[in-house]
Order: structure tokens, then sequence, then C-alpha cells
């Protein structure tokens, strides 16, 4: 983080040297373009010819100082945008490492609750309780069978002996 705020800071310095220079270039050039100007005028040799460069030198210096104003414009319109991937992708990290712990924490909790020993304790009482029934069923289905009674045609027996007929551990 101070890394970043380090570079950040020596790449505007950088910038603001290099600024600092164009200006200064751009500057020595307008002065040296007038003053080569007014030298032409007093002197009056040749002057249109002179002249007429001159103008068009100091339209290309009015084009080139444009130019480097629209670059710079440009450069610190990618630096804004930059910093702003920067910020994305680490918020994008820290919410990544927070989901990463929530699911861990949600992992171990599951685990706690399934190897804890009031569920396994809950778990095998279930089990001989699904065996009683499953033996009371067949004793059942047994009684009625035994007594040679057509449960077929009798609704309620037959309501029963289908009930029964049903796998507890399936419900």
């Amino acid at each position: 983080m101070f890394v970043s705020k380090i570079e950040s800071l020596e790449h505007e310095i950088e910038e603001a040297k290099s600024t600092f220079e164009m200006k200064n270039l751009a500057l020595n050039r307008m002065k040296l373009s007038t003053a080569l100007k007014n030298n032409l005028e007093d002197t009056n040799v040749k002057t249109s010819l002179f002249m007429d460069n001159m103008k068009h030198i100091l339209t290309l210096n009015k084009l080139i100082m444009a130019s480097q104003k629209e670059s710079w414009n440009l450069e610190e319109k990618l630096r804004d945008i930059r910093k702003k991937r920067l910020q994305l992708k680490q918020a994008s990290k820290s919410k990544l490492l927070q989901i990463q712990t929530e699911k861990k924490k949600q992992k171990e909790d599951l685990d706690n609750m399934e190897s804890s020993s009031k569920i396994n304790a809950l778990r095998r009482d279930l089990q001989v309780e699904i065996k009683i029934t499953t033996v009371i069923q067949h004793v059942f289905q047994n009684l009625i069978l035994g007594s040679k009674t057509n449960w077929a045609q009798n609704p309620a027996l037959k309501k029963i002996v289908l009930q029964l007929e049903k796998n507890i551990t399936m419900l």
C-alpha cells in the first residue's frame, strides 16, 4: 500500500519534471522565434521569406503545445483509470478473501455439528427406534396373515397391511 503510494508520488514528480521541461523548451522556442522575428523586422533583409518561415514555426509551436496539452490530459485520464482498476482489484481480492473465510467457517461449523457426540447419540437412538418399529410392523403383519382372514376384502385390514408394508427408513 505504501509502496504503491510512493510509486505514485514518484510518478507524479517525474511527470511534473517532464512537464516543466516541455514547457521550458516551448517557451525557449517561442522566445527564440520572437527574437528572430524582431531581428528580421529590424534588418528588413528578405523579410517576407523569413517572416513566412517564422509564422510557420510559430504555428507549429502552437500545434506542438496543443498536442502536448492533449497528451497530458489523456495521460491523466489513463492514470485515473489505472488507479480505479487497482482499487477494484484490491476490493475484489478483499471480497474473495471474505467469501473464502465465510465458506471455511461454514464448513467448520458443519463439521462440528456432524462430529458432535449429541448428534451421533440421536442417530443411534433413531436407528434403534427404526429397528423396533420394523419388528412391530412385521409382528402385526404376521398376526393378520396368521389369523387366516381375508384381509384384502376387509378395508380396515387392507389399509393396515398396506401401511405395514411401507419401509420406515424411507419415511
